[in-house]
């Protein structure tokens, strides 16, 4: 049985084109960014469904520029990072991370969808990576504005994680 989603995890309650299909197992956390400026999770999921013919958004989760945090696809297999989707969650911002960073806001989001997703699939802060950190990608997503390395250290400090 899933436990209780925590309160600062919204559902605006996307319409997906297709059933999805429940994660079984999460290894990782991906960290993306829109790149698009002023992308929110409607326009992202709008050209997810309209443009890549996908069910709908392809990230789990998404984080507004104010730092609300909203379920995409929640806990079922994305669309966010090829040959990773079947045992990762993706997290979106909301951003061009190569030309801005992330608000103050988003961070702090972030660093506690990351914890809370840490414990609960028992996952070192090692497994919290950038899109740009997986084989064969050579974009810079989430941007070259977001230092991972740093970030990771924040939700280890926070968590006394070890990993």
């Amino acid at each position: 049985m899933m436990k209780a989603e925590p309160e600062f995890i919204k559902d605006i309650h996307l319409s997906f084109n297709d059933p999805l299909i429940l994660l079984k197992d999460v290894e990782y956390l991906i960290v993306h960014h829109t790149e698009e400026i002023g992308w929110d999770i409607i326009k992202t999921h709008m050209f997810h469904q309209d443009h890549c013919g996908w069910s709908g958004i392809g990230y789990n989760f998404f984080i507004e520029e104010n730092g609300k945090v909203l379920k995409g696809r929640g806990y079922h297999v994305g669309a966010h990072a090829f040959s990773y989707n079947d045992k990762s969650l993706g997290i979106c911002l909301a951003g061009n991370f190569d030309l801005h960073t992330p608000t103050k806001e988003q961070l702090k989001s972030l660093t506690k969808l990351c914890i809370f997703l840490l414990i609960r699939y028992h996952l070192p802060t090692t497994q919290i990576l950038g899109h740009r950190e997986l084989k064969g990608v050579t974009k810079s997503c989430p941007g070259k504005n977001f230092n991972m390395d740093q970030f990771r250290e924040t939700v280890k400090i926070q968590t006394g994680n070890k990993g």
